[in-house]
């Protein structure tokens, strides 16, 4: 049985591709959307370039600004439409729907999202899957930290987690963040 997807698997993705930035203070952040799907954003970079504009930005790339800006968002992401065009397995599907659940301002442990997602057990597993989100604030894995209360880790850069957890007033005590 296969719990997740490859990274680069994307199975049933429709409409044409395309790629565009949104901007911030943080810098210039990249979206690869498929019609009006997310396929995947990366974090603002200030090394990025914007790239021209090919027309109005996609609402994604509004609520990235919006959300960048220090404003609560609800992205309102169909992750149903997204776990289909990835080819997620039921397990994944049913974390990130979960995930996609979790308010702005709020963090919980894995095994907090593993109970969620009704995978109990699979609080590991659940990681896993958080590694391989490619809409780290849409679908906002940067709300899971470790059952003892530490962040963990966060692609590769860990002090986005921290930022991005501070940008939506969550404050951990000094121990929380190791």
């Amino acid at each position: 049985m296969r719990i997740s997807t490859r990274q680069g698997e994307a199975v049933g993705a429709t409409g044409p591709r395309r790629e565009e930035t949104y901007s911030c203070d943080l810098g210039t952040g990249r979206l690869l959307l498929a019609g009006d799907l997310p396929l995947e954003h990366d974090l603002p970079d200030v090394a990025r370039q914007a790239l021209p504009a090919a027309g109005p930005p996609s609402r994604w790339a509004a609520l990235l600004e919006e959300y960048f800006a220090g404003r609560p968002v609800a992205f309102g992401l169909d992750v149903d439409e997204y776990a289909d065009s990835l080819g997620f397995t039921t397990f994944e599907r049913e974390v990130y729907r979960s995930l996609a659940a979790v308010p702005y301002g709020t963090a919980l442990s894995y095994r907090d999202l593993a109970v969620a997602a009704g995978h109990p057990n699979a609080y590991r597993a659940v990681g896993t899957a958080m590694a391989r989100n490619r809409l780290p604030v849409i679908l906002p894995c940067h709300r899971v930290i470790k059952n003892d209360g530490r962040l963990g880790r966060y692609g590769d850069d860990p002090a986005w987690k921290q930022r991005l957890l501070a940008l939506e007033g969550v404050r951990l005590t000094r121990e929380e963040r190791r």
